[in-house]
């Protein structure tokens, strides 16, 4: 690879519009970049499609003391919501409520991604802490510096463990001085594609679906490296919590979480939703029978 093509792929790049990470692996030259080109292309009337499935869903929000909401009220500003890329086929509907800001992965993944997201209204930073993880920090946190919009980023990518966090959104929380919102979603019926490493999911039209967001992590200006991991490992800690209450809102528990698929096919569930939660009353939130949402 020569050193211009390299020192390309290691600088953020501003777009307007994307959510999340993927992954940072270049695809190989071929099929996948041929697929990625023809998806990128197509980005105008995927938007299309997906702005009109994820308005059969039935949305509703879940504060961290149980308290129910509607996600189109909720009053979003300088805050850094963290999330599982385990969510992010559902989260990419966030638009719908308000222009966010985002990391989004290096590659044709990544690219894909960026030109179909962009068409949902978000603005976009490109990095991937695989490859220039420090620049794609920086970029980000000068795009949230002079932004009064939200910035929403996928926790545990690119490559896992699935949902747990890493140092990197603390460091951005204290960079831009923002607090950390962590999130979790859970629907009635979803396709889960278990062959994925972080066991994404896509509810199915016309689902009940709950998006939990917890109370602002708050995080201080500057840390050194045992605050900071100290806070990645809170962090990490509510994730679950937040996946945990958003299943107890639509009456599932963490081992419902092996629905069936014909496009994936077989697989094993999703570890991120099988591991062993912290108590939700803990935390403050309410017990499971009484944080139900109509």
């Amino acid at each position: 690879m020569s050193r211009r093509l390299r020192t390309a792929l290691a600088v953020p790049q501003r777009a307007r519009g994307t959510i999340g990470s993927s992954t940072a692996t270049d695809a190989a030259p071929g099929s996948g970049t041929m697929i990625g080109a023809v998806l990128a292309a197509c980005a105008g009337p995927l938007a299309v499609l997906y702005r009109a499935y994820f308005a059969t869903l039935r949305v509703s929000g879940l504060l961290a003391d149980g308290t129910a909401t509607r996600p189109r009220e909720y009053p979003f500003g300088r805050e850094l919501f963290a999330l599982c890329e385990r969510d992010a086929l559902l989260l990419a509907g966030i638009s719908s409520y308000t222009p966010f800001t985002a990391l989004v992965t290096i590659g044709t993944d990544g690219d894909w991604a960026a030109a179909l997201l962009n068409r949902l209204g978000f603005d976009t930073v490109r990095g991937s802490s695989l490859r220039g993880g420090s620049q794609a920090v920086s970029g980000l946190v000068r795009a949230l510096r002079t932004s009064e919009k939200p910035a929403a980023i996928v926790v545990d990518g690119p490559l896992g463990p699935a949902g747990r966090a890493k140092e990197g959104t603390v460091v951005i929380g204290m960079r831009t001085h923002r607090p950390i919102r962590a999130l979790g979603v859970a629907s009635r019926r979803e396709i889960v594609f278990r062959r994925t490493w972080s066991g994404i999911s896509l509810p199915l039209p016309f689902s009940r679906v709950v998006i939990a967001c917890d109370d602002p992590l708050p995080v201080p200006i500057s840390a050194g490296p045992d605050e900071v991991a100290a806070l990645t490992e809170e962090l990490t800690r509510r994730l679950a919590l937040m996946r945990r209450c958003a299943l107890a809102a639509v009456g599932r528990s963490p081992a419902e979480t092996t629905a069936t698929s014909p496009v994936t096919g077989p697989g094993t569930a999703n570890s991120a939703a099988t591991a062993p939660v912290p108590d939700a009353t803990a935390h403050g939130a309410l017990p499971s029978d009484i944080m139900r949402t109509p």
